[in-house]
């Protein structure tokens, strides 16, 4: 089994349309869940999420959807950390041997709502829109950008997609079947989406608390991260900065219930020790964890016992952190969006900060990282990433020296 690092990211966020905003946004304590602008829903309670403004020059075609432009734009971003350019050229590799692998979820559902909404308002609309888009379309525009023609995954595993997009392009690396991988996620916020998630009484009419005992739901979010993986000897060969290296995943079902986690967090658990048995790492070694946390009030409460069951007393020594209080739960995304805030704890030094964490819930008796971010020692980290259905994937990361 080869290594593998991480030598580009690409950040599009509610905080900033490039990793460094949004990485100096979250450590100031801010927060992108305001009230709405671009998504309509006046009939619903809550009124706010974590919106994004994209730049009129960003990249797509004139089809192209918000998850296509999002997902572009972030790997832009990425291909220049990885190459130093943001054009299509990955190095010297075939392009057999590069693959993309995209959580997905809403992507082009926004197209089909507003076709729907012209048919029945007696207009004919634009089936075009609708035809070009299907859910794999942020995975096929961005292998054609890079002309990869190895291996093309997209994951629709609700809010898991991404993280297990991840874990599969560090598979595919480590085993020596690609060279190179783009790996990450798009979310686009929707109609349908907004309304389910309102109508299951899991959305907070106001900004989200992670881990607090007074948290009532989450807030939903939209953007995209991608990260370029490849073979750690071969980064090292080409002289690319590596931001953190991938040890291996883990991912295990609830078989519990459609929505609600397992109470007792067991198919977590299972992931998160899947995850340290693959990464050959123990309990002792794990310094944060990038929690899914998503601030309902049946998620935090299991994932904190899953990580106590998976780290034992080594548990009272972890920082955890949640970013869904700064970008919302960005669905098929979120995954990708914990892990760039685990890749960039790692790189900094420092644990960024749960906001609104004022009053701790008992069940979550570890350092979350209240309000203000923590500088300190980190070497190891696990990202946490837990689905509809009980999908729950978890990642192993490592610090570069």
């Amino acid at each position: 089994m080869r290594r593998v690092a991480i030598t580009g990211m690409g950040f599009v966020s509610s905080l900033g349309l490039d990793t460094k905003a949004t990485w100096l946004a979250t450590l100031e304590g801010e927060s992108g869940i305001r009230p709405l602008k671009n998504l309509q829903m006046p009939c619903e309670p809550t009124q706010i999420a974590a919106e994004v403004d994209l730049p009129l020059d960003c990249p797509g075609d004139r089809r192209a959807s918000f998850c296509e432009r999002a997902g572009l734009l972030a790997l832009q971003e990425a291909l220049k950390g990885a190459t130093g350019q943001s054009g299509a050229q990955l190095g010297c590799a075939a392009p057999d041997r590069m693959g993309v692998f995209q959580g997905a979820s809403a992507s082009s559902l926004p197209f089909s709502e507003n076709y729907l909404i012209e048919r029945y308002k007696g207009r004919r609309g634009f089936a075009s829109e609708v035809t070009f888009q299907s859910p794999s379309s942020v995975t096929d525009a961005i292998a054609q950008h890079i002309g990869a023609i190895g291996t093309r995954s997209t994951i629709m595993n609700a809010c898991s997609s991404s993280l297990l997009a991840v874990g599969q392009a560090w598979e595919q690396i480590a085993t020596g079947d690609l060279d190179f991988a783009v790996a990450g996620g798009a979310e686009g916020l929707c109609r349908m989406t907004y309304a389910g998630f309102a109508s299951l009484k899991a959305i907070d009419p106001l900004p989200c608390r992670p881990f607090s005992a007074d948290r009532a739901g989450m807030n939903l979010g939209e953007g995209a991260v991608q990260l370029i993986l490849e073979p750690l000897e071969q980064a090292k060969h080409r002289r690319a900065e590596i931001l953190a290296e991938v040890l291996g995943y883990g991912a295990a079902m609830d078989a519990h219930h459609p929505t609600a986690p397992h109470p007792e967090g067991e198919g977590a658990h299972r992931a998160m020790a899947m995850a340290l048995k693959i990464s050959k790492k123990n309990p002792e070694d794990i310094d944060l964890v990038s929690a899914h946390a998503t601030a309902t009030p049946a998620n935090d409460g299991a994932e904190c016992i899953a990580i106590r069951k998976a780290l034992g007393n080594a548990a009272d020594k972890v920082s955890v952190t949640s970013s869904k209080g700064q970008f919302g739960h960005t669905l098929g995304a979120a995954g990708a969006f914990a892990t760039a805030v685990a890749v960039l704890c790692l790189k900094h030094q420092v644990v960024s900060p749960t906001l609104r964490l004022y009053a701790q819930d008992p069940l979550c008796k570890l350092d979350c990282t209240p309000l203000v971010p923590k500088e300190r020692c980190l070497r190891t980290a696990l990202v946490n990433s837990f689905a509809f259905g009980g999908n729950n994937v978890c990642l192993a990361l490592m610090a570069w020296e």
